[in-house]
């Protein structure tokens, strides 16, 4: 008995382990099609599942038809995985992508700008004195926060006296989304300090944000 409900949870669950939230997809027909986007549906009348790729103007070019939902689900992830595959291919020819993502889009050479947006947004919020470490996995700091890029994805954790990961990875594929994350580790991290320093408990370290708490 078919269960699309389940199944298009299995899928979704399947992009997300892939990192593959950024993609043009749709499932079951969640959406009116769209450019460039890769398609699985269920055509009750036949009983088969459809997956096929739109173009530009969400044309199309035929429909791989499938019996089960295994078979259809391999096929849709293939895709996506070649989707990926071919638009790196095409921005490392400097051939326009068919559209963007940081899956492949060149963040890098943005690096620079990214970081100076957010030690901006830590001078407007008097941060300078936490320990923070911007888009440099390798630098040791104790108690520092992390935010950093890797695999198109924008992400954040933090560290522990020996500069060790405390915790989980958090991730990203919006650059905004990460930054307001980024900045709200270091608000909490600063009252949790001031809260430490009001009921006499040892700081991580040193900071004139917490140091005179009970003043």
């Amino acid at each position: 008995m078919v269960s699309l409900e389940k199944e298009r949870l299995e899928l979704l669950s399947d992009i997300h382990k892939l990192g593959y939230e950024s993609l043009r997809y749709s499932i079951f027909n969640d959406h009116g099609p769209r450019e460039w986007e890769t398609r699985i549906e269920y055509n009750p009348e036949l009983e088969v599942y459809e997956v096929y790729s739109t173009m530009d103007r969400a044309s199309t070019n035929g429909k791989d038809s499938y019996q089960t939902f295994q078979e259809a689900r391999i096929r849709f992830i293939e895709i996506l995985k070649n989707v990926v595959f071919i638009n790196r291919y095409y921005v490392d020819e400097g051939i326009g992508a068919e559209y963007s993502s940081p899956l492949w889009d060149k963040i890098e050479a943005d690096i620079e700008n990214i970081k100076c947006i957010v030690e901006q947004e830590i001078k407007k919020r008097h941060f300078e004195s936490l320990h923070y470490v911007l888009f440099d996995e390798n630098k040791n700091l104790p108690w520092a926060f992390h935010l950093f890029y890797r695999d198109g994805k924008f992400m954040i954790n933090g560290r522990d006296d020996r500069s060790y990961v405390m915790e989980n990875t958090i991730e990203f594929t919006s650059f905004e989304d990460a930054k307001i994350a980024f900045l709200e580790r270091l608000e909490h991290f600063v009252k949790s300090n001031q809260f430490k320093v009001k009921i006499g408990k040892k700081t991580y370290y040193p900071s004139p944000l917490w140091d005179d708490a009970t003043e």
